[in-house]
């Protein structure tokens, strides 16, 4: 049997590699990782004020998702499915503390069915656009950096919102 191409690599047929794992299943890995590292703390709509405050200053990723609860393994987002996986590892890979922020169910989200402004879309809030978004917080413990519309790309695959996640990082420590 020959071997499959993939978007990063030729894997042969029958190799335990194949299939490929998917996103999700990869960011499993990196999510306990995580936890054991104590670099992540999962909140929802309600609990990230206080997520925030007891942040400590550092510098840290803040990534936004679409779910109630603020889990990295779940949403009803295709975008979050497929770029929140990559958020997640390249917190690991960077040692960089992670904190995933449910902004709740779709229609509270996109249709504001709770008849009123969602906050985290508010203009005198963080003033989010769309999800998945993500932060980059700085030593002093204020954003200095912003991802959002570049993570919803369907063109860019993994490595790409890698890369652009490194960039971002990079400017940060710059």
């Amino acid at each position: 049997t020959g071997p499959r191409r993939t978007a990063s690599s030729v894997i042969p047929l029958g190799s335990s590699a194949w299939p490929p794992r998917p996103a999700w299943r990869m960011a499993e890995d990196a999510v306990k990782a995580l936890e054991e590292k104590g670099l992540l703390t999962c909140t929802d709509v309600a609990g990230y004020g206080e997520a925030f405050a007891k942040a400590p200053a550092q510098k840290r990723l803040v990534v936004f998702t679409a779910n109630t609860s603020g889990s990295p393994a779940t949403s009803w987002c295709p975008d979050c499915r497929r770029s929140v996986p990559t958020v997640v590892d390249s917190a690991l890979s960077g040692g960089l503390p992670l904190t995933v922020v449910g902004v709740g169910e779709r229609d509270d989200w996109k249709l504001d069915a709770r008849g009123e402004d969602h906050p985290f879309r508010a203009k005198d809030g963080l003033a989010l656009t769309g999800v998945p978004t993500l932060l980059v917080i700085g030593k002093d413990g204020k954003e200095a950096a912003r991802l959002g519309p570049e993570l919803e790309d369907e063109e860019k695959d993994a490595e790409d919102v890698r890369q652009l996640i490194a960039e971002a990082v990079d400017k940060v420590l710059a």
